[in-house]
């Protein structure tokens, strides 16, 4: 019994995540512009990001870099895998 509640508030708990990523963006400002050349060191936690080049992003850092390699062509489609 027990498990099976510490599951369904734990699957709760995700849903409600997940809603409350609804309608935001990817905010690219925290990520400094490096100089030319330079490769960005990205953390590999996995939040995935589905770029309008239709490929997925590992999580906001790998996002933003290849949207500073791209001169800001690469937009933001919605959370979750492509």
């Amino acid at each position: 019994m027990r498990v099976t509640a510490f599951v369904l508030l734990l699957a709760l708990a995700l849903i409600d995540v997940e809603c409350a990523r609804q309608g935001q963006q990817v905010d690219c400002s925290k990520f400094k512009k490096l100089p030319p050349g330079e490769e960005r060191l990205c953390y590999e936690i996995y939040g995935p990001i589905c770029g309008s080049d239709g490929k997925t992003y590992a999580n906001d850092c790998f996002f933003c870099s290849e949207v500073e390699k791209t001169d800001n062509e690469l937009k933001f489609v919605r959370f979750g895998a492509c």
